[in-house]
């Protein structure tokens, strides 16, 4: 079975920033985005001082599948970037600190003809104690795309048009209730990954500058997506299951973690690790309370560096189509804008 590899150039760009989707209609408004409150409660003038960023940039790859079998792969579809920010209050404080979390992705036109898909997101915490979440809130907009085959791909490749449909979506939680909401925009097709600056800014004037107040309570205390990874990363337990919420939907992710001798030895290779550094493998399920529905990803990282972003990770987007982000310091990515004044930021090689 031959594929055109212009086929799955489109596929791979359709994919790369799919998220969650839900929304709570007739949302009494909140002043203001929380995911600024909580960050600006937690800068230098309230006595807050952040450390150094970690900072990962990435290269996507695509593998078509049949059957769970990869039929072919292609490097390069377009690339992402992860950033962990943390401040902390500067004197002795019962205050825990705060975290932000961001990721983006998105294709390059240029190497998928023509078409443009991106997302990003980023997640603010603020915990009570180091890996418990008192508050939280995020903010995300991507592209919006149904493609679910090769050939609807290329359809979209031959129908593009002069505007790109957008989701944006914020939400925040507090003691177990949380709440959120999702719009829908268009944008000029002419922005694109490398626009990411304009278009976070024009996807926050568009938003409405506040969201629902926390309509639903869940015992688990849920947390967001991006910080829940890192908290099973950085748990010593070989399994483990945390409560996850996006746009008022509740997800289980369950996890387990193993030492990986062929990725250890892939990454010192390529010099992103020490030959005497183990890297583990996190295979994860994510399961929608509500409809069973399940996403399975897997996650590679260091042992001893599990603060910093993943050196590997990916998913399983559809049946047929596998997205890897591996870790390139030479990756091209938009500007990175970091949440909190610091100093010279650390970039992972």
């Amino acid at each position: 079975m031959r594929i055109p590899r212009r086929q799955i150039l489109a596929l791979a760009a359709s994919f790369l920033p799919k998220a969650f989707g839900a929304t709570i209609p007739g949302a009494v408004r909140r002043p203001g985005f929380d995911i600024d409150r909580l960050l600006d409660a937690c800068s230098p003038e309230h006595g807050y001082r952040s450390s150094r960023p970690e900072i990962r940039k990435y290269v996507a790859s695509a593998t078509v599948m049949l059957f769970s079998f990869p039929l072919v792969s292609k490097k390069g579809v377009g690339s992402g970037y992860a950033v962990i920010e943390e401040a902390a209050p500067a004197s002795p404080s019962t205050s825990a600190g705060t975290l932000s979390i961001q990721f983006g992705a998105g294709s390059w036109p240029e190497n998928a003809r023509g078409l443009n898909r991106l997302g990003f997101i980023q997640e603010t915490i603020a915990e009570e104690k180091p890996g418990q979440p008192a508050e939280f809130a995020w903010l995300a907009f991507m592209t919006t795309s149904r493609e679910s085959s090769l050939d609807q791909a290329r359809k979209a490749i031959e129908t593009s048009g002069e505007t790109i449909p957008y989701s944006a979506s914020q939400g925040y939680g507090h003691e177990g209730r949380y709440g959120s909401l999702v719009e829908r925009f268009d944008f000029p097709a002419s922005y694109r990954w490398s626009n990411l600056s304009q278009l976070m800014e024009r996807a926050r004037t568009a938003m409405t500058a506040g969201i629902a107040e926390q309509g639903s309570a869940s015992p688990d205390r849920p947390g967001t997506f991006l910080y829940q990874v890192r908290r099973a990363m950085l748990d010593a337990s070989p399994r483990t299951s945390h409560c996850i919420v996006f746009n008022d939907k509740l997800f289980r992710m369950d996890t387990q973690k193993e030492k990986d001798a062929t990725a250890s030895a892939h990454f010192a290779e390529r010099k992103l690790v020490p030959p005497s550094v183990c890297v583990m493998r996190l295979d994860a399920i994510l399961t929608e309370k509500r409809t069973g529905a399940k996403t399975p990803f897997r996650v590679w990282y260091a042992a001893g560096a599990e603060q910093a972003p993943p050196l590997r990770f990916e998913y399983q987007a559809k049946s047929f189509l596998r997205l890897t982000f591996e870790a390139d310091a030479a990756a091209d990515t938009p500007p990175i804008r970091l949440a909190f004044p610091t100093v010279t930021a650390k970039e992972n090689d």
